[in-house]
């Protein structure tokens, strides 16, 4: 795959770029900063997703600032010159991948074709070139940068590498061939140690040797025994497991295998006959007609009734919820009746001068007894005033004279007085005692107006509510009427609860209506079943008399006693069977036997043999734990026990510590051999490769690369054989630089993606550097190369370098 477009939507600090890598290789040039690391992390996410946004793998995300989008798109053209494009945007995970072929849509799971089965890792490891990855060469000491070089033979091997080291390591901890301090190496000398000492206790012993020896020989002795004693109690138990079964046996020899009919009652037959003789039983037991509960007397008096009344029933039925509305509203009455009779009581409790006779007055009576306001005439009080002030103030002349006056004024003022009292005096309202106010005082008669208008309009409910409670009696008393008419009621019924007894009677005549239909269509299925019946009895007569000619039975009893010898010879069969399953393979051992005699026989004699070999093994038993008794009398016994407990522990220590010792060293062997399986197909052209890479870099100074089991060497021009470990770090970088390159070549038929170099050279010196550009070229043939640079690349030609910073749109 050719990278040949990248259209960012937006990446870090590029939106709605877009970049076109036509050449082979691509030099893309561009000061800090300038957004270069940037272009190959969208190339790598494109391709193999967006980093998540957990933990680092944040700030690897570049999600734009100034850019509501996030993604784009990267335009690849295969061998076949068709076209592939990536589409890749947020969304879940490592985003939305969208992929298209020569412009038409196909399923994502197509993206193998390109990146084939490489995650963002192995790419990395592989065909991304950075200077944190050359700088960290720098720092490798001798075994890490010798596991670094041989790692580059095969996807993800550096790791298994350094396992396998790991594990080596591991082992050499446990047992060293010259080792001291290893736990191996001390077990082995303490085991050493253990067995003299022991070896030396029993040399001390010249009795313990020959002690040792009987016992031996007796427990030889008892050994082959125990070995007869368990063959002669398993021939013993199978006899007493024959013998058990032997009464099971007489009882299957006496038993006569009877011979089947040639005519065998099939299951079905029989229980057909069955079925059929039950039926016809039960039909001919049960009665012919199941007659249903006649009407009484009553009932039918009341079906008559209805009948003769139907239109009226039927109306009392419909309307009944009218006559239940009519009993509601007289309930009313009567309810607000007595409330409002109980405020009358009310009203009379809390004015004890109101009296049944009062009626309200009229607004012109309440006028004419209203006291009017003071319109009596004031002139003779002035005049009187005027007077009296002008008696004492003029001389005596005149003083009498309107001494005068002042009498006369009062006189006057008097008599106005007096006319005005007799003009209010309430007799002189004579419709006052006509409404039941005589002897009242004018206050009280005032203030007892409201609670008289109170009362009246308490009457007058009082009046409506009888009047209507009159009105409802007249019309249950008609109801009363017709329902005794049509015998829904009986006279002597005094209660008026007239709803619940039409329930009542139209309950009871749904009860006879129902009794009165049943009966009559009793009578219609009656007669259909004793037609019925008729027909089946003469169906399954037929029925059996068919299968009692097919078995040549004469009668049913015939017929039952052939069955019933059939079901006989049947049990017969399955106990035989149920004895030969019984017995097993024991029936052809029993056969061996011509009487029980013989068997009892043979079993006494296994009873007695075995006893006796268990006697045996009994004395022989005594004697071992006599003759091991003597030997620990011979010497220390507490000693050489305990030597025999640690030689014993020493043994498990050495065990457990082999095999851990050799499960790491054979994991650790078979690591390097499965990588060198995985690889020895690619090394020699890889190692072709990478001379070849590698000389170029050198300017020919080194010709050869060699690899043995666990190190690597080169060969100058000059013949001189050196380790890796012998190389200047420049040099070593040129080395590894030339194997990833020539192992990136070599899988170019498993994946063929560009190869990404972001400023890894920046340490070369200028001859090094044109050496990479020549290697650039060289490999830019099969393997498109995209390298990015701070520093302004010679020698290039113009199509081949894009300078961020200019005009980058295609």
């Amino acid at each position: 795959m050719k990278l040949v477009k990248a259209n960012v939507y937006g990446f870090g600090k590029w939106v709605d770029q877009r970049f076109n890598f036509e050449q082979d290789y691509q030099v893309i040039f561009g000061a800090n900063e300038a957004g270069k690391t940037t272009l190959l992390n969208f190339i790598k996410s494109i391709l193999f997703g967006f980093a998540s946004a957990r933990g680092e793998n944040k700030y690897l995300q570049y999600k734009p600032r100034n850019s509501g989008k996030y993604g784009g798109e990267l335009e690849l053209k295969a061998d076949d010159d068709s076209l592939w494009m990536i589409r890749r945007i947020e969304g879940k995970g490592d985003g939305e991948v969208t992929l298209f072929h020569d412009d038409q849509q196909v399923p994502t799971s197509f993206l193998s074709e390109i990146i084939g089965s490489f995650t963002k890792d192995d790419f990395e490891n592989t065909h991304v070139f950075d200077d944190k990855a050359i700088l960290s060469i720098y720092g490798l000491d001798e075994n890490k940068l010798e596991t670094e070089v041989m790692s580059i033979g095969a996807v993800g091997s550096k790791d298994w590498l350094a396992t396998a080291d790991n594990l080596n390591h591991q082992a050499d901890d446990i047992y060293k061939q010259r080792g001291q301090k290893q736990p191996l190496v001390v077990n082995l000398k303490k085991h050493d140690e253990l067995i003299e000492e022991k070896a030396e206790i029993e040399n001390q012993q010249q009795a313990y040797q020959r002690v040792k020896t009987q016992l031996e020989k007796t427990q030889a002795d008892f050994d082959d025994n125990e070995v007869l004693l368990k063959k002669v109690s398993e021939t013993e138990n199978d006899l007493r497991n024959l013998d058990k079964k032997w009464s099971r046996y007489e009882q299957l020899q006496q038993k006569n295998d009877p011979n089947k009919e040639a005519d065998q009652i099939s299951s079905d037959d029989w229980e057909n006959v069955l079925k059929a003789n039950q039926e016809l039983s039960t039909l001919k037991e049960t009665p012919l007609t199941n007659k249903a509960s006649e009407l009484n007397n009553v009932e039918k008096a009341v079906l008559n009734n209805y009948r003769t009344n139907q239109n009226q029933l039927n109306y009392i039925r419909n309307q009944k919820f009218e006559l239940q509305n009519l009993q509601f509203h007289r309930d009313d009455m009567n309810s607000k009746l007595l409330k409002v009779d109980t405020q009358v009581d009310q009203l009379f409790k809390n004015h004890t001068q109101l009296s049944e006779q009062m009626r309200p007055l009229t607004t012109d009576e309440i006028d004419q007894i209203t006291p009017q306001a003071n319109k009596t005439n004031n002139l003779p009080l002035m005049v009187l005033g005027v007077a009296v002030v002008l008696a004492f103030v003029i001389g005596n002349p005149l003083r009498l004279l309107f001494g005068l006056v002042a009498i006369a004024s009062a006189v006057w003022y008097w008599y106005q007085i007096r006319i005005k009292n007799n003009k209010m005096a309430l007799s002189n309202f004579p419709f006052l005692e006509q409404k039941g106010y005589a002897n009242l005082p004018q206050e009280t008669i005032l203030s007892l107006q409201g609670t008289v208008i109170a009362l009246d309009n308490f009457r007058g409910t009082q009046n409506g509510l009888s009047d209507g409670i009159k009105s409802i009696e007249v019309d249950l008393n008609k109801w009363r009427k017709i329902l005794i008419e049509l015998n829904v009621l009986d006279e002597s019924y005094k209660s008026d609860n007239y709803n619940e007894q039409i329930e009542k009677y139209f309950a009871r005549l749904d009860q006879i209506k129902a009794k009165a239909d049943l009966s009559e269509q009793n009578a219609i299925e009656t007669q259909k079943i004793t037609v019925g019946r008729k027909q089946r009895l003469d169906n399954l007569n037929d029925n059996i008399e068919q299968i009692l000619q097919k078995y040549d039975a004469i009668n049913m009893d015939s017929f039952i006693r052939m069955h019933t010898k059939q079901v006989e010879n049947q049990q017969v069969i399955t106990q035989i069977n149920q004895d030969k399953d019984f017995l097993g393979n024991d029936l052809s051992e029993l056969k061996k036997y011509a009487s029980h005699e013989a068997l009892t026989k043979e079993f006494v004699q296994a009873t007695n043999k075995k006893s006796e070999l268990a006697d045996k093994n009994n004395e022989l038993s005594r004697q071992m734990g006599s003759l091991k008794e003597q030997m620990q009398q011979v010497f220390d016994n507490a000693q050489y026990q305990h030597i025999v407990a640690e030689l014993a522990q020493n043994k498990a220590d050495i065990l457990e510590n082999y095999d851990e010792w050799i499960s790491q060293k054979l994991a650790s062997n078979w690591i390097r051999q499965m990588l060198n399986i995985a690889t020895e197909n690619r090394y020699p052209k890889m190692i072709e490769k990478a001379t070849q890479y590698f000389s170029l870099l050198t300017n020919n100074n080194y010709v050869k690369i060699d690899f043995d089991k666990k190190d690597i060497f080169v060969t100058s021009a000059k013949k001189n054989r050196f380790d890796v470990h012998e190389l200047s770090k420049a040099t070593t970088i040129q080395l590894y630089l030339a194997l990833r390159l020539a192992f990136v070549t070599e899988i170019s038929d498993l994946i063929k993606l560009p190869i990404l170099i972001d400023d890894a050279f920046v340490d070369f010196d200028i001859s090094r550097t044109e050496n990479v550009f020549k290697l650039i070229q060289e490999i830019a043939k099969s393997n498109q190369v995209i390298y990015v640079t701070a520093n302004q690349p010679d020698n290039i030609p113009a199509d081949h370098i894009l300078k961020l910073g200019e005009e980058n749109i295609a």
